[in-house]
């Protein structure tokens, strides 16, 4: 009987529903308001904490992705292109563009660190220098399109290192090697270039396989693409009296300076003949570089292959081929290694 009478006095105070369960508003990670039942009773009291449980780990899983939701935001922050005087991002001492780690001395001028003892020349103010942090973040985001934005460069480059980008990029435009051309761009675009304006034939190699390569007629190219890079070679023979020289060449504008980035392996051979004998030439050599710029000519080349008459003729109406092999040097295999692993960075939006 008591039981009875405490849930009619709970039925007549209209806090129990037809369920037997007591209104609850929970508030969930979305906003939307859950409305939920008690009963009273060490069962239902049970379930009741299981579902707290539950609703636990999805508050948890709602503040995670919020914890991605805000990475995401940050990479994809939206950029301000402005126009700021050149001398605020040089350092005061050498004239040279500011890099972090930048230092102040008391008289406000901002400076590199490692012109800090040359300071003197400066100001006669005290070598006390303090770090400028402010200005480390203000250079490090100072961001600029790359000067050869127009040939295909989608790089935002810091401005303290755009002459090493520059040095560097891949998109620095070449020359059409052809003679009155005159045509201008980048690597990969002077392949479209090749095939629709000259009609070059255009082969993509794989690095350390051999191909079979028609040889074209002198002073003609054939092109070859990296498969993995998209680098562009040319292949091009000239006349060297009844025999033909032939040689390789990388079409990038930056890159003779440094470390030769690939080798290549040159070789031509005539099938045996009645008394079995095969005649062979081969050359192995760095591949050089070169932006076209004063044309291509194979003998001109520290390196070529000189084809024999007997080679180059062997079956008369037929065009004649050459083996070709390109590898990666081991400092340039390395860099392309590193470069596959590192992840690549979202792009952010401009504002202008």
């Amino acid at each position: 009987m008591t039981g009875q009478n405490k849930r009619s006095s709970l039925l007549e105070s209209g806090n129990q529903g037809h369920s037997g369960k007591k209104a609850r508003a929970l508030a969930m990670p979305s906003g939307v308001i859950k409305q939920e039942q008690k009963e009273v009773g060490g069962v239902e009291e049970e379930e009741e904490k299981e579902e707290d449980e539950q609703e636990e780990g999805e508050v948890n899983q709602g503040s995670s992705a919020g914890a991605m939701v805000a990475v995401e935001d940050m990479e994809t922050e939206p950029q301000l292109n402005v126009r700021l005087g050149l001398s605020l991002f040089h350092c005061r001492a050498c004239h040279q563009p500011l890099k972090p780690p930048t230092f102040k001395c008391e008289a406000g001028h901002v400076i590199c660190a490692t012109c800090c003892n040359s300071h003197g020349e400066v100001c006669s103010a005290a070598a006390i220098f303090s770090p400028c942090v402010e200005v480390d973040a203000f250079v490090r985001d100072a961001k600029q399109p790359c000067a050869f934005e127009e040939f295909g460069c989608e790089s935002a480059v810091v401005y303290f290192d755009a002459a090493d980008h520059h040095r560097a990029c891949r998109w620095a435009p070449c020359s059409c090697p052809d003679p009155g051309c005159g045509f201008l761009s980048s690597p990969a675009r002077l392949v479209d270039h090749f095939a629709a304006a000259h009609s070059w034939p255009v082969t993509e190699v794989s690095y350390g396989k051999p191909h079979r390569v028609a040889l074209p007629p002198p002073q003609g190219w054939h092109v070859l693409v990296g498969r993995d890079d998209r680098c562009v070679f040319l292949l091009s023979p000239c006349a060297l009296g009844a025999a033909a020289a032939v040689a390789l060449v990388c079409v990038r504008a930056n890159g003779g300076e440094g470390v030769a980035q690939f080798n290549c392996k040159l070789w031509a051979e005539s099938a045996a003949g009645s008394s079995g004998e095969v005649s062979m030439t081969m050359v192995m050599c760095e591949v050089g570089s070169s932006s076209m710029s004063g044309g291509f000519s194979a003998a001109e080349q520290e390196m070529f292959m000189v084809v024999p008459p007997r080679i180059l003729h062997e079956v008369p109406g037929e065009v004649p081929f050459v083996m070709v092999r390109i590898d990666r040097t081991a400092s340039a295999a390395v860099a392309a290694a590193a470069k596959s692993t590192t992840p690549s960075v979202r792009s952010s939006r401009r504002t202008q």
